[in-house]
């Protein structure tokens, strides 16, 4: 399995509204196939920014050359990402040309902080993904708690939330509703 540690996570996804010295992303995905009303986990990982490459975009190649060659283009897939930026523009757009020629595929972003969210570009493809079918919304604390738990090297320790973390989701929240 391909987890991150305690502190990359702690520090990666602390959801503040000023984030610092905070320029990678981190993707962590999981595909799953929707078998009889109950979704069967086919892939889970994690995704970093790589040679000036997004999270997102690493994802969609990986996506197109390792999991779609052996996905039914019949059955539908569900693909979730806990992200700890949400996309910026150019990968936005990526993802709505992706979305719009898989339409057996279904995509939740969970994202711990909004990226360049006052670029007007950055607003429209945010829209653009929930127009093309995508759930976008802020990490609450129980995103946090799932992403922990599958995708945390936590020595099996519980999610312990940090400070603001419910008043900076609420910030994040309400940011994102004003957008869409």
């Amino acid at each position: 399995r391909n987890l991150i540690s305690q502190e990359t996570f702690k520090f990666h996804f602390k959801n503040l509204r000023y984030a610092i010295n905070r320029k990678d992303t981190f993707l962590c995905y999981e595909v799953t196939r929707k078998d009889c009303d109950s979704p069967v986990s086919l892939h889970h990982g994690v995704f970093k920014n790589k040679d000036n490459i997004h999270a997102e975009i690493c994802f969609l190649y990986w996506f197109h050359d390792k999991v779609l060659k052996v996905l039914s283009p019949r059955e539908e897939f569900k693909v979730t990402w806990y992200m700890s930026w949400s996309p910026c523009f150019e990968c936005a757009e990526q993802v709505v040309r992706f979305l719009a020629t898989h339409h057996n595929l279904s995509l939740d972003i969970f994202s711990s902080r909004l990226y360049n969210v006052w670029n007007p570009e950055t607003q429209q493809n945010l829209c653009r993904l929930v127009l093309e079918g995508a759930q976008v919304a802020a990490m609450d604390l129980y995103d946090f708690k799932k992403c922990w738990k599958k995708f945390v090297d936590n020595g099996g320790r519980r999610f312990r939330p940090w400070k603001r973390l419910l008043t900076n989701f609420r910030y994040q929240d309400s940011k994102l509703q004003e957008i869409l």
